[in-house]
């Protein structure tokens, strides 16, 4: 056996033990947080955040005039569509001989009222080839980034809101006069072009050229009629709330700040200790009522706030039954009441009737979903297509040793 559960148990009792002890300062925390959030003053806050630009290693979003407030739900609408989206994929395998990936968008329409409709898709697409698995950069032919890792999952999301624009546009839905709402699961930042080392003609040729684009095409849809994308974060683990009030929490003037956290470190940062550890949602836990939200929030990202114009990532969180959940909208939908409006009440809807998480991305998910056995199936696939042309098809020995026992 190669993991021994019997030494790992006390290790577990342990951590147990631990996190027992550490609720009562998580607890403590929360509640001088809250109380820091409901004395909110934007003059102050304004200036403290212009102040620590630059200076410390998280940017703090833009707050709303009253980041306490809790707002109730709307009447729920009897008649609209939401359409759900998820994607999965197969990555490149380095193991086989030849170099392709897969991507499986899984697409739910669901429509309420008198004519209800239920629609279940999904789309596999396999690249291979060069052409098909890495990003060129136009300007120099010998520049270029396989399409596999972190860049695979943002080329997969890419695909997931242009398979939600190409239904948008279908003959079914845009005859309807009904509000359509898009949910995608996860985040509308494309964290993956964040990290380190990604190019810029990568971010140009995924983000602006295609992901940007296709919330453009949506706001667009969005000028005749009620249509609206958001995603869906359940369980989410952002802080930027958090990094905001620690601005709030800091004992100091601007200037002593600046100094302070210069000569003593981030170690000693007296505005940590009503923030340390938690995540948003432990603020909102006990603030929040079954169905209510917060007010919205702006994303403290460089990326969003360079990239994404008029679709700037917004975002609020809600209670959903025994959870925090955060949903994020584009700049578009966060300035129009009536649309925010439409949000809220029909992602509650949602997870109403799909037991805690939106229906639509349950059967969205349930589509794109490729599972252990799946994957294997496609290496079958694969191997067959090419030995039926005459390729060898081969694997490497580190490959073959896993499928093999010893001793």
């Amino acid at each position: 056996m190669a993991l021994d559960l019997s030494k790992t148990a006390l290790q577990l009792d342990k951590m147990a033990d631990g996190l027992k002890d550490s609720n009562e300062a998580v607890i403590g925390r929360v509640t001088a947080a809250s109380e820091l959030l409901a004395k909110f003053e934007v003059d102050k806050f304004t200036e403290r955040r212009n102040a620590s630009l630059n200076l410390f290693q998280w940017s703090s979003p833009d707050f709303p005039i009253k980041p306490s407030e809790s707002i109730p739900s709307p009447e729920k609408p009897i008649n609209y569509v939401a359409i759900g989206v998820d994607g999965s994929h197969i990555d490149v395998n380095r193991h086989i001989p030849v170099s392709c990936f897969l991507i499986n968008t899984g697409i739910a329409t669901l429509k309420y009222g008198l004519d209800p409709i239920a629609e279940i898709e999904s789309f596999p697409k396999l690249f291979s080839g060069n052409s098909d698995t890495i990003l060129t950069d136009p300007a120099n032919p010998h520049r270029y980034v396989p399409i596999q890792g972190t860049v695979l999952g943002a080329i997969r999301a890419v695909h997931e809101i242009e398979a939600l624009v190409s239904k948008i546009q279908t003959e079914e839905i845009s005859d309807s006069q009904l509000p359509i709402v898009g949910l995608m699961d996860g985040t509308l930042v494309m964290l993956d072009l964040l990290r380190a080392g990604v190019q810029d003609f990568v971010i140009r040729s995924v983000l602006e050229e295609r992901f940007v684009k296709a919330l453009d095409d949506i706001r667009r849809y969005s000028e005749d009629r009620q249509v609206i994308v958001a995603s869906y974060i359940s369980f989410p683990g952002s802080t930027e709330v958090m990094d905001g009030i620690r601005l709030l929490a800091c004992p100091f003037n601007t200037s002593d700040c600046r100094n302070y956290c210069r000569n003593e470190g981030v170690e000693k940062r007296p505005c940590d200790a009503p923030t340390l550890g938690l995540k948003d949602r432990n603020l909102f836990e006990e603030s929040l009522d079954e169905g209510f939200r917060t007010p919205i929030f702006g994303s403290s990202s460089q990326l969003v706030k360079t990239y994404y114009g008029d679709n700037e990532v917004n975002f609020f969180y809600m209670k959903v039954g025994e959870e925090i959940a955060r949903v994020e909208i584009p700049l578009w939908v966060a300035e129009d009441t009536r649309k925010v409006d439409l949000v809220h009440s029909v992602v509650l809807d949602q997870c109403e009737l799909g037991s805690g998480y939106p229906a639509c991305l349950i059967e969205a998910h349930e589509q794109a979903v490729i599972s252990t056995a799946d994957r294997t199936y496609f290496i079958n696939l694969v191997e067959d297509a090419l030995e039926a042309r005459n390729i060898r098809f081969f694997t490497s020995g580190k490959d073959r040793s896993k499928k093999l026992r010893w001793l």
